[in-house]
């Protein structure tokens, strides 16, 4: 490696690279494509370019700075050098291609973890919207954040968690990429409900996961040791436009104010009016919509909706963190009706 730059932590050389090459995506951007080159090596700059939607030249230029560095080299394709892989995978744990063979996927094979924390979570609070998510859906949710590469090396923040995304998370990073993956992450759950609360946090600390929990009413401004610190949020609102509004304004405080963080939000694609509410919010927001999974999440006894609801795949482009004060009018489904 470059002895000029060899302390640079990779997020640092992502900023450079980002400087040098003019990259609209950011330091974030340069990141990505790192670990897709760890996740997939060797890897032709094409493949790369398709997975990314960046010109081949702008990859090509990338990959260049990244071999004057030390940290790529050519050898059948793009490939990190072994001091970078040895970062690597501390930040992020074993490749996909390493435990692709060895790692049996959770939805084909029982986890103990997984059935017990379903069966632990307290009864739907219907008052604040609470509908609890499928266990399939906490294993597709922990799956798509793990291979989008938004948990490894990242400060997380889940705004409300009725249904314990963030443990079935964590112990899937374990599982899948080990403890190097889970140790490199921070996640932190804001929660009304005093009972997932103390269930969370006890699970948490039995399990040594990197999780804080704090029992936070989100039409409250956030305290101020959590503005501008996280770089994924992930919601699932009360299913009104209030809703969609406050929590989104409460990730839009929470995320480093830079352009190329990210957020998923869960939210039903119906009735339209909702839809439409929600993506004039995000665009308002200052949030781009990178993909559209309809009917990506299933909940149990739910009837509204059918039951399911969208993910979307967000990028915070222009960043523009609320700054107003609490929300006093109605924001859950009963109070609007």
């Amino acid at each position: 490696m470059n002895p000029d730059t060899d302390d640079l932590s990779l997020q640092d050389l992502c900023e450079v690279i980002a400087t040098l090459t003019d990259l609209h995506e950011g330091p974030e951007g340069v990141e990505t494509l790192v670990r897709i080159v760890y996740e997939n090596q060797p890897i032709a700059p094409r493949d790369v370019a398709r997975k990314m939607g960046l010109p081949i030249p702008l990859v090509s230029a990338i990959r260049r700075e990244f071999e004057k560095e030390g940290w790529m080299l050519r050898k059948g394709g793009m490939v990190l050098s072994p001091e970078a892989e040895a970062k690597a995978r501390t930040l992020w744990g074993k490749a996909r291609f390493e435990h692709a063979s060895e790692t049996v996927e959770p939805e084909q094979g029982p986890s103990d973890f997984l059935d017990r924390i379903v069966q632990l979570r307290p009864s739907a609070e219907r008052s604040l919207d609470q509908s609890h998510a499928t266990r399939k859906t906490l294993v597709n949710r922990a799956n798509h954040f793990i291979e989008e590469g938004l948990i490894q090396g990242k400060r997380v923040l889940f705004l409300g968690d009725d249904d314990l995304t963030s443990l079935a998370t964590l112990q899937l990073l374990r599982e899948k990429r080990g403890k190097e993956a889970l140790g490199s992450c921070e996640v932190t759950v804001l929660e009304l409900d005093e009972r997932l609360v103390e269930l969370i946090k006890s699970i948490g600390e039995r399990e040594r996961f990197p999780i804080r929990v704090e029992k936070v009413d989100l039409r409250e401004k956030l305290p101020q040791s959590l503005a501008g610190q996280f770089d994924f949020f992930f919601t699932d609102p009360p299913y009104t436009p209030a809703g969609a509004e406050l929590f989104l304004d409460r990730g839009c405080e929470a995320l480093r104010q830079v352009g190329g963080v990210r957020a998923n939000l869960a939210i039903p694609l119906s009735p339209p009016a909702l839809q439409m509410a929600t993506q004039e919010i995000l665009l308002r927001k200052g949030f781009v919509i990178d993909y559209l999974l309809p009917a990506f999440n299933h909940y149990l006894g739910a009837t509204m909706q059918g039951g399911v609801s969208a993910l979307y795949g967000l990028t915070l482009r222009n960043p523009n963190r609320f700054e107003g004060e609490g929300h006093a009018g109605p924001l859950y489904t009963r109070e609007v009706r």
